[in-house]
């Protein structure tokens, strides 16, 4: 017997750890295992040449998108009692294309949305509008006032 998977879009964001949050409490119910899926543009890095080597733009903090991911993780796990590992993937470009490829595997999508647009009268982000359209399986949105609780 397969073990059902629980899809959730991770970004740091408060909503995406309340999805999170969501997506742990839920796995506990359905025997499932969860996804954490952070998704990032990779932005070229351009140095013009200068004398010595030296960069006018001075020192720029490099992003460690996985290093992000598993401590949004790690943190969300730590505020549920016996929570379950999240298996942590990273991916290079757009968030709704990646979490719609996920849902192929998944037996349930898990978002959390800022609230931008709006979808049947529901205040949504572009990401949770695309997923709703384009995800091959169930989609539980986490709305923003879920964040603040």
């Amino acid at each position: 017997m397969r073990t059902p998977v629980i899809v959730v879009g991770v970004d740091g964001s408060g909503q995406s750890n309340a999805a999170l949050r969501w997506a742990l409490e839920e796995s506990a119910r359905r025997g499932a295992r969860v996804e954490a899926v952070l998704t990032y543009f990779h932005e070229p890095v351009f140095v013009p040449a200068t004398l010595m080597g030296l960069n006018p733009y001075g020192e720029r903090p490099q992003r460690h998108p996985a290093q992000e991911l598993h401590a949004n993780v790690e943190l969300v796990r730590a505020s549920l009692p016996d929570a379950p590992t999240v298996t942590e993937v990273v991916e290079v470009g757009d968030a709704a294309d990646h979490l719609i490829e996920a849902s192929r595997h998944a037996d349930l999508l898990v978002i959390g949305t800022r609230g931008h647009g709006r979808v049947a009268g529901a205040v949504l982000g572009g990401v949770a509008q695309k997923c709703l359209h384009g995800a091959e399986c169930p989609v539980v949105v986490i709305p923003p006032r879920a964040a603040t609780k």
